[in-house]
């Protein structure tokens, strides 16, 4: 899978949420829109504040309360926007995401996208997925950050743990999900190197060292 120009992009999985330390949100949230909980927000800070994030050019994030909340420390100290791309939601879903209006008024940097991938006839049941359906989603995804990238940039990317898996495995040009598995940490980072007509490379993956050591929670 060659490419045609040379972008970077980070992905990283959202901090630690509430759902992950079996806390109760549900009076607020969808059950499946988990915020994060009080060290999820502290990683999230800790994000922003590493300079593994410092030359981001664009933001994408799943459309879930976890993810945005992890992105949004980073979007507000580089003046960036967080497109929600509906697309980068955690697999097993029964929701489409936050309500936009609840993010247009808590996080206002945050915007839907308005070009493709988007979800097609009403909410997203992600729960009805399979394999196959989740593979073409993450290909989609690829493609769209391969075509919204201009030469020399780069794409941060917040999704989720399990659809980590998918992402990277498309992104890599990978097509055989079943022998491949990612150990995503919470706000670990992973990044792919894409140069103009070579393959893609794999520069780290599960990068946690902006933590500080804090405990991980690897649910």
């Amino acid at each position: 899978m060659m490419c045609d120009k040379n972008f970077i992009i980070s992905f990283v999985r959202h901090g630690e949420s509430m759902n992950n330390i079996g806390a109760y949100y549900e009076d607020r949230f969808h059950k499946d829109d988990s915020p994060l909980s009080d060290r999820g927000f502290l990683q999230a800070e800790k994000l922003a504040e590493h300079e593994i994030v410092a030359s981001v050019d664009k933001i994408y994030s799943s459309p879930l309360i976890r993810a945005v909340q992890t992105v949004y420390p980073v979007a507000e100290k580089l003046d960036k926007r967080v497109v929600i791309l509906p697309d980068l939601i955690e697999i097993n879903t029964e929701t489409a995401g936050t309500d936009i209006a609840y993010l247009e008024k808590e996080y206002p940097l945050a915007i839907p996208c308005v070009t493709e991938p988007t979800p097609t006839g009403g909410p997203l049941f992600i729960q009805a997925e399979n394999d196959e359906i989740r593979i073409e989603r993450a290909r989609r995804c690829i493609e769209y950050f391969r075509s919204e990238a201009q030469e020399g940039e780069h794409l941060l990317v917040v999704s989720h743990g399990s659809f980590l898996t998918y992402l990277l495995t498309a992104a890599l040009g990978y097509s055989d999900i079943e022998h491949f598995s990612f150990q995503a940490d919470n706000c670990g980072v992973t990044r792919i190197i894409y140069r103009k007509n070579k393959c893609p490379k794999l520069s780290f993956a599960n990068f946690t060292a902006h933590l500080g050591g804090m405990p991980l929670c690897n649910f």
